[in-house]
């Protein structure tokens, strides 16, 4: 019977994962432009990395939506599957996996599983290995690490860095107890070094041990976590749950207090390493099916809503379709509609709707907005925000990078003048949220202008 294990440990962050040497590797599509993609949270000071813009392929071919709603609208289109997907290169999950997928082609990378055969090979690997465990898992006494690591019966995924001399390390690797009869493994150690741990290898390992024991046969991974390694396990595909049955593998784990068994089972018909172009493929057949039964598809024309002065709902291309009688009636959250409770006891959304197009209410609501407007541009805090932000004026170069949505009370004072864009209190009032968050998120907290925006908020919070 195998000796308890003591503790695990693992590499902090990991990324998803990537395609083994020597596999069929998924086409990746480069598109040319090239962008700075952002460091992995919590990584460090990791320097940022050029990436070109790119698409997976997805890992099988797709069907085609059979019978797709078409385009009813002069001058809409249908947009098509990978153009609603976009470029891969923008989620993070799939540049690391593109970058670690290049570099065991080019051979910087290689991860061997490893058993100790006497070779001098296999013993000055483990011995690289061990002595990772023994740095990245301080509580860990060394004896016990050499023993589990050279046991014969224990075999071992090593992550192995080329250096520019063609030197050879020992980066990081996961020592595990196979149980072929049982047809489960059990984990023992798992660890990255300190300065790999940021790009994200954690999860690549893993990916690498899951096919390692989908080669010899086994159904699946248990592992004694504690409370530092359970959060990792769960990224991976662990759970608290054990399903395989009590009798394949009590006997062979010792339980003890401090740790939480955790199981991994293993799908045969999922590769691990190339993650990514099987997510594509999923999101590529869920969007052919939408095709088929709704228009997130097709791209309607823009409306020019200052020369409409106010367009009617169910004149927005896109929104005919839309059954008014169907729509669940407003709420009591929303008994500010129309400047009265004509819209809360609207019985029907559709009810609603005509009462806020009613002239007089939609006269008396303005009047009523403007009046609030008044004292809010009279208001102290308001001078940082009665016009638009000039860059030049106020040093803030980079606002319009940083804020997408600009808002100011020239702006709200400008659609109310139209006649057609407030046309129940909501509206206005998430156009002054707009204005202090834009102002706050900007800023940060404990700026002047964020106390000001701030207490602006608390002002008109009261009048509207």
């Amino acid at each position: 019977m195998p000796s308890k294990r003591q503790r695990k440990g693992t590499s902090k962050k990991a990324s998803h994962t990537g395609a083994h040497p020597g596999s069929a590797l998924p086409e990746v599509k480069r598109e040319g432009a090239s962008r700075s993609d952002d460091t992995t949270p919590g990584s460090g000071a990791a320097p940022e990395e050029e990436v070109e813009d790119f698409r997976v392929e997805p890992a099988v071919p797709v069907p085609r939506a059979l019978h797709p709603i078409e385009p009813d609208h002069p001058g809409a289109y249908a947009m098509s599957t990978e153009d609603m997907i976009g470029v891969d290169s923008h989620l993070s999950y799939v540049t690391r996996w593109a970058r670690m997928r290049a570099e065991e082609e080019r051979g910087e990378v290689q991860f061997r599983a490893v058993r100790n055969d006497g070779s001098r090979e296999a013993l000055v690997l483990l011995l690289g290995l061990k002595n990772v465990f023994i740095r990245q898992l301080p509580n860990m006494p060394r004896p016990y690490v050499a023993r589990l690591v050279f046991d014969r019966k224990h075999e071992s995924t090593t992550m192995i860095k080329r250096l520019p001399g063609g030197e050879e390390v020992v980066m990081g690797g996961c020592c595990y107890r196979p149980f072929p009869e049982q047809g489960f493994s059990e984990i023992a150690f798992l660890a990255i070094s300190h300065n790999e741990q940021v790009r994200g290898y954690g999860t690549r390992l893993m990916a690498h041990t899951k096919e390692r024991a989908k080669q010899l046969g086994l159904t699946h991974l248990l592992t004694c976590a504690d409370n530092n390694a359970v959060a990792y396990f769960k990224k991976q595909g662990f759970s608290k749950i054990i399903t395989l049955p009590p009798e394949r593998w009590q006997g062979y784990i010792k339980d003890y207090e401090g740790i939480v068994l955790m199981e991994c089972v293993l799908n045969y018909k999922v590769d691990y390493l190339n993650i990514p172009p099987l997510l594509k493929a999923q999101k590529m057949c869920l969007l052919e099916k939408l095709k088929e039964v709704s228009r997130s598809h097709i791209v309607y024309p823009g409306i020019d809503v200052k020369q409409m002065r106010g367009v009617r709902i169910e004149d927005i291309p896109g929104l005919q379709h839309i059954d008014l009688t169907k729509v669940p009636p407003p709420t009591a959250a929303h008994g500010t509609r129309s400047g009265g409770a004509s819209g809360a006891k609207a019985s029907s959304a559709a009810a609603a709707i005509a009462a806020e197009r009613d002239p007089v209410q939609l006269a008396a609501l303005h009047k009523e907005l403007q009046q609030v407007l008044n004292q809010i541009k009279s208001h102290a805090s308001a001078w940082p925000f009665l016009q638009p932000v000039d860059p030049q004026e106020t040093g803030a170069y980079n606002y319009y990078e940083v804020v997408k949505n600009p808002m100011d009370l020239r702006t709200i004072q400008e659609r109310l003048d139209g006649g057609g864009y407030y046309v129940n209190k909501d509206i206005f009032l998430a156009d002054l949220n707009r204005m202090v968050k834009n102002a706050v998120d900007y800023n940060g907290p404990g700026h002047y202008i964020t106390e000001l925006a701030q207490s602006l908020q608390r002002f008109y919070s009261s009048k509207v």
